[in-house]
């Protein structure tokens, strides 16, 4: 693998707003940069020194820990952040807008990332200019993913014990005290689990105490944990369909392996389709053959239509205003990718994939 995030320097990210976004009134709008922190973590950290919830604090995306970051977040008017600079903290008036940050709010992220090794493959800077980047989901959006199973395959199957324990399952970052209440969870130990957590979590636990009804501890979990589920595994679907296309249309490819499969990189210029819509009940005739390699069929889907989003996918996106220049032990990449897309996946093309042809 190549040597990325050896200290967070390494991987630099700045977020950009769309145009016209800073105007208006009803928010407040500031950047926040951060080096080695989660953004949800830096975001608790600045409502606690401001004196506001934290809920009222709204961003665009979840920035790396293992990094140094720039993003916007916004709250309403009648709040004030306080500003502040420290070693891994800076909080910044950046203007008003009459709208929240939010996903949407975003246009992309410009990256700086330190590649500590030469670069061995320089034909495929070629191709990265010429055709751009498969627009798999990186790695890191199945952090949350346990083992290689995914809470969804438990839910639809009614396994309502199996899914509820899923969401206890550590995974990814987590505090120490997170972590142990939920191997407390996992092991049945739920009035001790209890004193370890907050919000649904502690609701879920103290009812299985006195309860073994797991079908209705689930109803406490909200909507927007079970709808991220359904998203992680909407979006390993369309990694695995993107896969697939590539590899039937490439004659010469790379691969990159990853936790839940392969990533595969054309080196030549291929036709895909501009988009592809990702897996809902009413189009999931794309995604059948990776269903039934789970034992899942569509009909099982048919009373959850309500948790999956529903938009199309870019199959290819450019990599702009890519730079590439040589370090003392490594290089440096620059580079600007669309919303939603995965720093990784470029660095994984040009590093880490390995060459098979068809």
């Amino acid at each position: 693998m190549a040597r990325i995030k050896v200290k967070p320097e390494d991987f630099k990210v700045r977020e950009v707003l769309k145009p016209g976004f800073l105007k208006g009134r009803g928010y407040r709008v500031y950047s926040l940069w951060k080096r080695g922190l989660e953004t949800e973590e830096a975001i608790k950290k600045v409502a606690r020194i401001s004196g506001v919830s934290h809920r009222f604090i709204a961003y665009g995306g979840l920035k790396d820990k293992n990094a140094v970051t720039v993003q916007f977040i916004s709250v309403p008017e009648k709040f004030r952040l306080k500003e502040m600079a420290d070693r891994n903290l800076k909080v910044v008036f950046a203007g008003f807008s009459s709208r929240k940050i939010s996903p949407s709010a975003v246009n992309g992220n410009f990256f700086e990332i330190y590649v500590r090794e030469p670069l061995r493959y320089p034909e495929r800077v070629d191709i990265l200019k010429e055709f751009g980047v498969p627009g798999y989901y990186g790695e890191q959006r199945f952090t949350p993913v346990r083992g290689n199973s995914f809470f969804v395959d438990y839910f639809v199957r009614n396994d309502f014990k199996k899914a509820l324990f899923y969401l206890f399952t550590p995974a990814g970052w987590e505090s120490s005290r997170g972590r142990k209440g939920k191997k407390l969870f996992v092991a049945g130990r739920f009035g001790e689990a209890a004193r370890f957590f907050s919000g649904w979590r502690k609701k879920v636990a103290l009812f299985l105490e006195k309860s073994n009804d797991f079908r209705k501890a689930l109803s406490f979990v909200p909507e927007s944990e079970i709808k991220f589920q359904f998203n992680v595994f909407q979006s390993y679907l369309f990694n695995r369909y993107l896969g697939e296309l590539i590899n039937e249309k490439a004659d010469e490819k790379l691969v990159f392996r990853y936790k839940l499969g392969e990533m595969i990189f054309p080196l030549e210029r291929i036709h895909l389709p501009e988009k592809v819509p990702v897996f809902y009940p009413e189009v999931g005739g794309l995604y059948v053959p990776f269903l039934k390699e789970m034992g899942l069929s569509l009909d099982q889907f048919s009373n959850f239509s309500m948790f999956f989003h529903r938009f199309d996918r870019e199959t290819v996106v450019p990599v702009k205003d890519f730079e590439i220049g040589e370090m003392a032990d490594g290089v440096m990449l620059k580079f600007f990718l669309p919303s939603g897309h995965y720093a990784t996946n470029v660095v994984r093309s040009l590093f880490d994939a390995v060459k098979r042809r068809k």
